[in-house]
């Protein structure tokens, strides 16, 4: 017994390298495109994997200016649906064709007559590009208000982290935007107040009084610089595209 011992150990040797040498085998020959997923099939999907599935993309968003801006009741009288709908169509209005749609809206909602309409009405397309650039921070603060009120309302997507990405975002236009016909002042408190940070401590209705008040006194002061609004937005010379 103690004489055939070496040779089962040397048996197994051989077997361990033929498995290993198998193995390989078969990885270099899965690695091969095309022909390597016919010869060793890939393994399945998970389960798991398979169950989490492919989110859809959002849906467009039909502008409700009436439900986003209330006459009466104030932020309070917004439903958690029409913030989380304010946060998509803000987000779709970031792009060039996307701001060329959401502002025809806004003009539509507020009328020839941008003073008459102030709220829906800064966000109403300009025919002049120094105007359309500045409506930037305009859908900045529409953008900043919906998350807070989203949060204020303890909606499920509601979370300090995205009010602090917004005045982030707000911030930086604050910092690079050129007054043009607008009033500097004007564009100077409406960042001010925006960049609020009584939510931090506790005071997220007070945030939302100064954010509020930031988006009325800058759509007051755009609709002095602009009072016509106009069907479609101005196209920067530069860019060749449509603003924001």
């Amino acid at each position: 017994m103690v004489r055939k011992l070496p040779w089962v150990v040397l048996a197994l040797l051989f077997l361990s390298t033929a498995r290993c040498a198998t193995a390989d085998l078969a990885a270099g020959v899965g690695a091969v495109p095309f022909l390597g997923p016919m010869l060793v099939p890939p393994p399945p999907t998970p389960a798991y994997i398979t169950a989490i599935g492919t989110p859809a993309p959002a849906e467009p968003v039909e502008p409700d200016f009436a439900a986003w801006f209330p006459a009466e009741g104030g932020w309070q009288a917004v439903r958690a649906a029409d913030w989380q709908a304010m946060l998509v169509a803000a987000a779709a209005a970031g792009t060039p064709d996307g701001w060329k749609a959401f502002c025809a809206k806004a003009a539509g909602a507020a009328g020839a007559d941008r003073a008459a309409a102030p709220l829906p009405g800064a966000l109403a397309c300009s025919a002049d590009p120094s105007v359309t650039a500045l409506q930037r921070v305009a859908l900045a603060l529409f953008d900043l208000r919906a998350a807070l009120g989203l949060w204020l309302v303890g909606a499920p997507n509601g979370s300090v982290g995205a009010i602090q990405a917004r005045q982030a975002s707000l911030r930086l236009l604050c910092a690079t935007a050129a007054p043009g016909r607008l009033d500097a002042a004007a564009l100077a408190e409406a960042c001010a107040k925006g960049l609020d940070t009584g939510y931090l401590e506790g005071r997220g209705p007070e945030t939302m009084a100064a954010v509020e008040a930031a988006y009325a006194g800058y759509a007051a002061a755009l609709a002095q610089a602009d009072p016509q609004t106009a069907a479609e937005p101005a196209v920067f010379a530069t860019g060749g595209a449509a603003a924001p």
